[in-house]
């Protein structure tokens, strides 16, 4: 099937994420499995980071039969370019959590390869499925689906096809790929439609989880720093040899590197444009508006529909009467005068009604306004002159702004000149010479910019963007020329690799020495709060310890399993073991740089009748995730029965590194 309304989409900036357009979803269980049909929409156009290997090659099947020879006969093919779009949208995804996206070799370490994988294989599995059952959906039922969601729907509630093309224009989705997945959508429907949710959770299940997930306590606490034991010693001879001997790995130097680089921004170009005073001028004059105010005017006015009513009206005020009563004495409205209140030309129609009003002093008109409405009277009540900030107040500014308008398309320029000077030297020094740009150079940096003495040595624009270069080429080579999502460019050359190795221990000796005694420190406190805690369950109120401590006891607000009161010392932790402890009983938790002691003060339990509301709602909420769970086991079976092989050679082809 075609587009549905005829229309291609074009390039816009991106809008809210795909789930306005799925939220009304006749199929709430479906939500958890069709995430990856109209996932994201700022994903399209992502373009592959991965090396172009296999581009229309299996990775795997679903069903079928596999002969020798001839390959694969029946069922459904899982190809590379479908998983290696799956894996780019997961770091599209991870970019805009964390504002970074991680690089190949780290998401290939954390399996979002194999995750995309089982995610496309469960999406092939069910358009095999949809196919075995004789699924169709028709072209009509997909436009009725379009046409009924809401996120289409204009003012008056019926479908909007300027606004549906908008919508997906500005997602960045194709047509015709949204009317796929759409049709998938709906087959997947009916496959699933025999699962209803309500009433699957029994009463008594549904029951017990809300008491569990609704109980209150009230916690006492008190929070016992390591830094309440100050006295540490220093360690002997012997015992800092054998930490030391234990823990070489937590003091291995790091690897350094030696780079040079190559930035390009826009400040190298910022000298070459040239503004003459006439576009300052002009710029000043085009965006006046901006610098100070507009005049203001509070204008009544009445109006007729002939010329003749509109001058009898002014004749009357002229007279003596007020220009409401010369309105209602002419038109026979007493409504006849309409208040505009306080307004800038740029709020009137333009055209000879504005034009007259801010041409005007103070009073009634002599004279009707004609315009496309009618005859208009005018009272001007009030002038408010605007007031301009001089040109030579933001001459400056204007300056800036024109050469920051022109300086993008030099720095492209310059950034061309400097590619081509590299194709043509295949040397990162002689280009820069060619073209006479900087060469920077850091001496012995970590993965994290620092140098051997933890300084902060790689700062300023790129800082992060470099270091990563540097890391990620080889010694003696250059990285390809990069850019930065702010638009600086550059290229590094990795001069010198100085690789990770074990320390001596008179290299680190401070290191260790500390890091000992913080150990040991953390030793006697623990026994400090070991003592805490056995007087504590002996009897001993909060109160009595903490004062024995030099601490403070503390009262934290009522919290559910799911909930904390980190200003009293309950974080999730110690919330979870809150909820394990009998009345009267304490419990440490290790938390931070200290330990936290916790005991029951008090439990609320929930009242079912009371409560009812909150418990039918819980129990429609159990009531999907059980059929949930339903769906998983009945996708399971369905690949269990049509069987998935995968092709372990081509699947790690697919995501080979660049050579």
């Amino acid at each position: 099937m075609g587009p549905v309304v005829g229309m291609a989409p074009r390039q816009e900036p991106p809008v809210p994420p795909v789930n306005q357009f799925r939220k009304y979803a006749r199929y709430i269980v479906l939500s958890i499995l069709f995430g990856m049909l109209i996932i994201s929409f700022g994903l399209w156009g992502v373009g592959d980071m991965l090396k172009a290997v296999g581009r229309s090659s299996e990775v795997a099947h679903v069903g079928g039969t596999k002969l020798p020879i001839y390959g694969w006969v029946g069922g459904a093919p899982v190809y590379a370019t479908e998983v290696r779009e799956q894996f780019n949208r997961q770091l599209e995804a991870i970019q805009r959590q964390t504002g970074q996206r991680p690089e190949q070799e780290q998401a290939l370490r954390y399996g979002l390869h194999v995750r995309a994988l089982e995610e496309v294989i469960q999406r092939a599995v069910l358009d095999y499925a949809v196919r075995e059952f004789g699924l169709i959906v028709s072209d009509e039922e997909v436009r009725a689906a379009i046409a009924r969601n809401p996120a289409f729907q204009g003012t008056g509630g019926s479908f909007d096809p300027l606004l549906y093309r908008n919508r997906l224009q500005q997602a960045r989705i194709s047509e015709q790929q949204f009317v796929v997945d759409m049709r998938r959508e709906i087959a997947a429907s009916q496959l699933f439609g025999a699962v209803r949710a309500d009433g699957l959770a029994p009463v008594s299940l549904r029951d017990q989880i809300f008491k569990l997930e609704s109980e209150k306590r009230t916690a006492e606490t008190i929070y016992i720093p390591d830094a309440i034991v100050v006295d540490v010693p220093k360690p002997t001879p012997e015992q800092l040899n054998t930490y030391f001997e234990a823990n070489k790995a937590k003091f291995q130097i790091p690897e350094f590197r030696a780079f040079s680089y190559v930035m390009i921004t826009v400040d190298d170009v910022q000298n070459q444009v040239a503004v003459t005073s006439d576009a300052v001028r002009q710029e000043y004059e085009a965006r006046a508006a901006e610098f100070g105010t507009p005049e203001k005017r509070d204008v009544d006015q009445a109006m007729t529909d002939t010329e003749d009513k509109a001058k009898a009206i002014i004749a009357a005020a002229k007279g003596g009467k007020s220009l409401e009563d010369a309105a209602k004495e002419v038109t026979g409205n007493a409504d006849g005068v309409i208040k505009l209140g306080s307004v800038t030309k740029k709020d009137l129609p333009p055209g000879p009604l504005a034009d007259g009003i801010f041409g005007l002093p103070e009073g009634i008109a002599a004279a009707p306004i004609q315009s496309p409405l009618g005859w208009h009277i005018v009272r001007i009540n009030k002038i408010e002159a605007g007031k301009a900030v001089p040109f030579e107040e933001v001459k400056e500014k204007l300056e800036k702004d024109l050469k920051a308008q022109q300086a993008p398309d030099l720095l492209i320029k310059l950034v061309t000149d400097f590619e081509r000077a590299l194709s043509k030297t295949q040397s990162m020094k002689a280009a820069a010479e060619d073209l006479g740009l900087k060469i920077r150079t850091y001496e012995n940096v970590d993965a994290r910019g620092q140098d051997a003495a933890g300084k902060q040595v790689v700062i300023g624009p790129a800082s992060s963007e470099l270091v990563q270069a540097a890391f990620a080429t080889r010694e003696s080579a250059e990285s390809d020329l990069l850019e930065t999502p702010r638009g600086e460019y550059f290229i590094v050359r990795t001069d010198r690799i100085t690789p990770a190795r074990a320390p001596t221990l008179a290299e680190v000796e401070d290191r260790v020495v500390a890091a000992w005694q913080l150990e040991e420190r953390r030793k006697l406190a623990e026994a400090k709060v070991k003592d805490a805690l056995e007087k504590a369950n002996a009897g001993t109120d909060f109160a009595t310890l903490a004062k024995e401590l030099g601490l403070e006891a503390r009262i934290a607000k009522p919290v559910t399993r799911f909930e904390a009161d980190a200003g009293n010392y309950l974080s999730q932790p110690v919330v979870v073991e809150l909820f394990k402890l009998a009345p009267d009983k304490t419990a440490s938790v290790r938390t931070g740089e200290g330990s936290v002691l916790v005991r029951v003060k008090s439990v609320e339990a929930p009242d079912l009748g009371k409560d009812k509301e909150q418990l039918d709602r819980f129990g429609k909420q159990l009531d999907t995730m059980v059929a949930n769970d339903l769906i998983l086991q009945l996708i399971a079976a369905l690949r269990a029965k049509y069987g998935v092989t995968v092709d372990e050679a081509a699947f790690q082809a697919t995501f080979a590194p660049q050579q």
